[in-house]
C-alpha cells in the first residue's frame, strides 16, 4: 500500500470522518449514520486455499477500513476501500469482499448452532443454519482519490465479454454495480460536513498549484485546521515540508485549541519554491559563463551574485579559473 493509501486510510477511520463519509456517498449529505453508533468490525478474512499436508492452506485478506454499524437494533457492516490506481478487478474484489464477509457470519451462525445444539430439522442440521437464521447487510464505497481518470469497470458486467450482438442472455446476468466515488470526478462536495469535504476539495488542485493556493485564501476554514487534516493534505499534495515546519503555522482558535494556517503553510511554500527556482536558474547562468572563461566581474554583473557564489559553483564542477 503506497504512502497516500495509508494516509487517507488512517484519516477516514476516525468514526466522525467515517459516517460523514457514508452519508454524503449514500445520502447526499443526510445525517442518517451517526458517529457514535459505529464500532470497529474485523478487516481480516482468511480464504482457504486447499489443502496442504494435514491441514487446509489459508490466504488473509484485509479490508481497508470496515466498521460494525447498530441503529435501532439492526445491525450494518459498512466497508472502504481505497485506490490510488485504477484497479482493472475492482467491482470482482468488493463482491469478493463482500462475499467473504457474508461467509465468514454464516461460519459463525454454523459453530454456535451446532454448539448450543439448535438445529432440529433435517434441512437445518444439513446446512447449519435455523430456518430462521439471517444474516447482517454488507455496504461497501470504492473511494478513488488518484489523479488520473478512472478507466476501469465500474460494475461486474463491465468486466464480462456478452458478445458482439445482442446477446439474449445479458439481460438474465446477475450485476454487482459497485458503489465507486471518484474525487477528481466529484461536483458538489457540501454533501461533506466535516473536514473530509476541505479534504476533497484541495485534492482537487493537485496539478493547479495557483488555484490550491487561491482557494485556500477565499476559504477561510483551512486557516484553522486539525493536526489530522494538516498531515493527510501534506501527504496527498505532495508537501511535506508543510507537515515537517507545522510549529511554524499552529495558532490557538477561539477554543484554545491547537489549529494551524494551511493558507500561511502554502504561501510560504509558494515563495520557497520560485526561491528555489530562481537559485537554479542563477546556478546555470553562473555556471555557463564559467564554462566560457568569462571574467568573474563580468558574471557577477550579468548574474547578480557575489563572488561566493561564483567561487562555490567554480568548485562543485571542479571548474579551473583561466582554464579555457
Amino acid at each position: 500500500m503506497g504512502k497516500m493509501s495509508t494516509s487517507i486510510n488512517h484519516y477516514l477511520s476516525d468514526n466522525r470522518r467515517f459516517s460523514d463519509l457514508f452519508n454524503g456517498i449514500f445520502f447526499q449529505g443526510k445525517s442518517v449514520i451517526h458517529a457514535e453508533n459505529l464500532q470497529e468490525a474485523s478487516q481480516v478474512y482468511h480464504e482457504v486455499m486447499g489443502e496442504t499436508g494435514r491441514s487446509r492452506g489459508r490466504k488473509e485478506r484485509i479490508r481497508d477500513i470496515c466498521k460494525q454499524l447498530k441503529t435501532g437494533g439492526i445491525l450494518r457492516v459498512l466497508a472502504l476501500e481505497n485506490q490510488e490506481l485504477t484497479d482493472y478487478t475492482m467491482p470482482f474484489r468488493c463482491m469478493q469482499y463482500d462475499v467473504m464477509e457474508y461467509g465468514k457470519q454464516l461460519d459463525e451462525l454454523k459453530k454456535k448452532n451446532r454448539q448450543e445444539n439448535h438445529l432440529a430439522t433435517m434441512a437445518e442440521k444439513i446446512c447449519g443454519l435455523k430456518r430462521t437464521d439471517r444474516i447482517i447487510p454488507v455496504y461497501t464505497i470504492c473511494l478513488y482519490h488518484g489523479e488520473e481518470r478512472w478507466d476501469g469497470p465500474r460494475s461486474l458486467s463491465d468486466m464480462m465479454v456478452f458478445g458482439d450482438s445482442e446477446d439474449s442472455f445479458k439481460k438474465n446476468f446477475k450485476d454487482y454495480p459497485m458503489q465507486l466515488y471518484c474525487l477528481n470526478e466529484a461536483k458538489d462536495l457540501q454533501i461533506f460536513h466535516t473536514e473530509v469535504g476541505m479534504l476533497f476539495q484541495a485534492l482537487q488542485y493537485r496539478k493547479d498549484r495557483a488555484g490550491l493556493k487561491q482557494l485556500l485564501q477565499q476559504d477561510c476554514r483551512y486557516r484553522q485546521l486539525d493536526a489530522d487534516t494538516l498531515e493527510t493534505m501534506s501527504v496527498m499534495l505532495d508537501m511535506p515540508s508543510i507537515w515537517g515546519e507545522r510549529k511554524k503555522y499552529m495558532e490557538k482558535d477561539n477554543e484554545n485549541r491547537e489549529v494551524y494556517n494551511m493558507c500561511q503553510a502554502v504561501r510560504e511554500w509558494a515563495e520557497e519554491e520560485r526561491s528555489i527556482g530562481a537559485d537554479e536558474r542563477t546556478h546555470a547562468v553562473v555556471r555557463n559563463m564559467l564554462m566560457r572563461d568569462m571574467a568573474d566581474e563580468v558574471i557577477m554583473a550579468i548574474a547578480e551574485c557575489d563572488q561566493e557564489v561564483i567561487d562555490e559553483i567554480r568548485k562543485h564542477y571542479n571548474l579551473i579559473k583561466g582554464s579555457l
